[in-house]
Parts: C-alpha cells; structure tokens; sequence
C-alpha cells in the first residue's frame, strides 16, 4: 500500500507531495480572485438549447477556464458536471491548460458527496488530478420558500443533511479535501454553522454566498460575520431589491452597484481567513422573487418572525432600488451574452480596483 502511494506521488509529481501534506500546503498563498462557472449562466444556457438532454457539456471545462482568462481572472470554480471526461490524460490535459493561464481551479460538486462514498473518493481523485483543494457544495439545487410547503418538510430536508453530513467525517478526513456548504438560500446562517460544527472537523466549512440570504431576510453584512469563521471560498456578489406586492424582486447586480457593503464583507472574511479565495458569481437573468408577505413563505420557518421582519424592513428595505431591476429575458440569447459579458467585466474592475483583489 506505501509503495502504491510513492507510486502515485511520483506520477503528479512536486504539487501531489504537497497536497499529501494537506491543501494548506500547497495552497497557502492562494488568496486570488476566481469566477464561478454561474456567472456564465447564458452560455451554459446556450449550450443546454444546443445540446437538448444528450451529447456533450453546455459549456466544457477547457472554454471555462479560457473564459476566466480572457477576463483576467486569477482563478475558476468548476463544476464537475462541466468536465468532458474523467480519464486520467483528459484530467491532465485540464491541469496543463490552467498552469498554462496561470490559474488555480477550485470544484463545485452536489450535496450527494456526503451520501456516497464512491462518489466523494471520486470527486477527490478529480480534485487531486487537478490541483484543486477545495470543494463548494451545494445541499438544496431550489429555494426554501420555493420548495418546502410546511415546516415537516424542512425540517425532514434537515434531518437528512444533519445525517448524512456527520457521518461523512471519516471520509472527508481521508481525502483531506476541503469542502465548502454553500448558504443556498436555503440554511440560515446560524443553521449553517450549527451544521458545519456538529462535524467538528477542519476540513468542512461554508462557501459564503454574498447574497443569498437577503432572500432569508438576512443582512449580508451579518451572514458574512457569522459564517466568516468556516469560511472554504466564496461566492463575491453584489444585489439590488426593489418592492413588489408580495414582496420584493431580488436581483444580483454588478459588483458596487448594489446594496452589498463588499469592502467590510471581504474585509471581515480575510481577517477571519487571509488566505480566503473571492470568487465571483455575477448570474445574469431576470429578477428573483421574494414573496415574504405571503403565508407560504413563512411554511418552512413555522410561522412568521416579527423580529426578523422588523430588522429587514427597517434596515434593508430602504436601501431599494427607486428603478426597476435588470431584466434580459426578453433580450435575445446573444444581447444577452453581451450583457453577461458586461456585468463580469465590470464587476472585475471593481474587484480589482475598488476592493484590491
């Protein structure tokens, strides 16, 4: 068994003696800015059109990682869906490619991982071969107050999850693999914490969404805070709401020009991680709706929070949007990749010159 791991050592060479070491060693300096494969959602939506069901990726790992460059990105999350094949020379292929731009890659991966052994010990031979060491996960692929009509079925979501991820202690110990829970507009942020502690383990951690829990009622500039401690990599953000009958629309917008304090929000996630990697999600589509007015939207939470209500209303809701929110659905796929295209080259700009990324 040692000669085996000698051997496989010898195959990756210097980078795979530093990840025996632990993904400290060899990423300790990593501190970069990446884009996440979701702030290319209408080419992965022009690829889905092509494709219809069958065939190839939407959009492949090799044209990610050239797209990153092109935005003078300093590194990608990669969704392992993305990736054409798993074979050793393809993998290696991939590696090449992004030393060749000079990128560091991190993987996005479904919540399954933590259910299936096969399944992670695979994600973290990908990760290996790649040079990745860290994961974001994602438990919930909708939204709580979308998907849950009452409180049993959150809290059996739960259940599940506060199951399946402690008992997945001893594998996530053995890979050594970071592994980043996003807040996915489904965990509150206390929640997220209570779950990633009851692991107890130095591996497991949060890919801290920016702004997704507005749509929970929570100020980002709290979720950061409280999830700044497990911090594994990030989702950079910027959102813009504006109020609707039932609620209010929610829109992510190009970096500072939304309501984000993003230089605290860095600021407090590198003091609690410096070397914390700020990778962008900037999905452009038409607004979300939030309908925390309604009776439905309270099922999952057992009811209405008066107290929770009350913070929202009077510390975010003012900062609305007095215009109607960016809308593109209407666009045509190519106005709308061109409108893309803008958003990450202006939210880069703004990473690189405003907030020093």
């Amino acid at each position: 068994m040692a000669e085996s791991r000698r051997g496989f050592l010898r195959t990756l060479g210097g980078s795979a003696l530093a990840l025996a070491a632990g993904p400290r060693a060899l990423f300790g300096a990593e501190r970069g800015y990446g884009i996440a494969f979701t702030s290319f959602a209408v080419r992965l939506q022009r690829g889905r059109d092509l494709i219809r069901g069958a065939g190839p990726v939407a959009l492949p790992a090799g044209q990610l990682i050239d797209l990153c460059r092109s935005f003078k990105a300093d590194g990608c999350q990669l969704e392992i869906g993305q990736l054409e094949s798993t074979k050793p020379e393809y993998l290696d292929g991939l590696k090449r490619q992004l030393g060749e731009s000079g990128l560091f890659v991190e993987l996005a991966a479904p919540g399954k991982l933590f259910e299936d052994a096969a399944y992670f010990a695979e994600v973290a031979r990908v990760a290996r071969a790649l040079g990745a060491s860290r994961v974001r996960v994602a438990l919930l692929n909708g939204r709580r107050y979308e998907d849950f009509a009452s409180r049993e079925d959150w809290l059996a979501f739960a259940s599940r999850w506060r199951k399946a991820v402690p008992a997945a202690k001893r594998a996530i110990e053995q890979h050594e693999l970071e592994l980043g829970i996003e807040n996915h507009k489904d965990w509150r942020a206390e929640e997220l914490v209570e779950l990633i502690r009851s692991v107890d383990c130095p591996y497991l951690g949060a890919c801290v969404d920016f702004g997704n829990n507005v749509s929970l009622l929570e100020d980002p500039l709290d979720t950061a805070t409280q999830l700044a401690p497990y911090a594994i990599t990030t989702h950079l953000k910027d959102m813009a709401l504006r109020p609707y009958a039932d609620g209010f629309e929610l829109s992510e917008v190009p970096l500072g020009t939304g309501f984000c304090p993003l230089a605290k929000m860095v600021e407090v996630l590198r003091k609690a991680k410096p070397r914390l990697p700020m990778c962008l999600e900037m999905i452009t589509r038409d607004p979300l709706k939030v309908p925390y007015k309604t009776d439905k939207y309270w099922a999952s939470f057992g009811g209405r929070d008066a107290a929770r209500l009350a913070a929202f209303e009077n510390g975010l809701l003012p900062k609305a949007s007095v215009e109607d929110l960016p809308r593109v659905s209407t666009l045509g796929l190519d106005k709308m990749q061109e409108r893309e295209d803008e958003n990450v080259r202006r939210s880069t700009a703004y990473a690189r010159e405003s907030l020093k990324l």
